[in-house]
């Protein structure tokens, strides 16, 4: 029986994590499994050449060695682990779902913030500092956006969050109001 990609990632995470939080190691492992995500990501074809058979298996173990040159030996075992189940087509799931782990362990919470024009750092901070609050987090890591549709105001995404304080929703709502008198 074949496991989807989601079963895959969040087994193989959950046991990379408890082996970091073992060792204390979190923020080391999540810093090189990033710099790993960063390299299968720039190159999309790399979880394919190393889990097929145009590539002969000492080049692959070569190319294997040069991409976790760097890495602790928990890392170059877990990548090596990873070629030999013929999992490396899984790694940018994993590493996803590690971080999702490790954010969820720091209270760290990612938001999309759409602003009707483009935010200062200061406001950034603010919205972020009030949303981690609201939210109950320990921090938050925001992705700016612009949409000047909105008018005004802003509209914070997380997750399956969304705190929609825009001049168009209210208009809307103002409208729907107005409508139903």
């Amino acid at each position: 029986m074949s496991l989807d990609k989601l079963t895959i990632a969040n087994r193989y995470s959950k046991a990379l994590f408890e082996l970091a939080i073992e060792k204390d190691q979190t923020e080391a492992f999540l810093a090189e499994l990033k710099q790993l995500r960063q390299v299968f990501v720039d190159n999309p074809q790399l979880a394919e050449v190393l889990s097929g058979s145009l590539l002969p298996v000492d080049q692959k173990q070569a190319t294997l060695s040069t991409l976790t040159d760097h890495a602790s030996e928990y890392i170059q075992n877990f990548i090596q682990m990873l070629y030999d189940y013929g999992r490396m087509s899984n790694l940018i799931d994993i590493v996803d779902a590690f971080e999702t782990r490790f954010d969820e362990s720091r209270k760290i919470v990612h938001a999309e913030v759409t602003s009707a024009v483009k935010l200062s750092d200061e406001q950034a901070n603010a919205i972020a500092d009030a949303f981690a609050k609201r939210v109950g987090a320990n921090q938050v890591v925001l992705t700016r956006k612009v949409d000047e549709a909105i008018i005004g105001g802003v509209i914070v995404k997380s997750n399956n969050q969304t705190f929609d304080g825009s001049v168009a929703l209210q208009l809307t709502n103002l409208r729907r109001a107005l409508i139903n008198n």
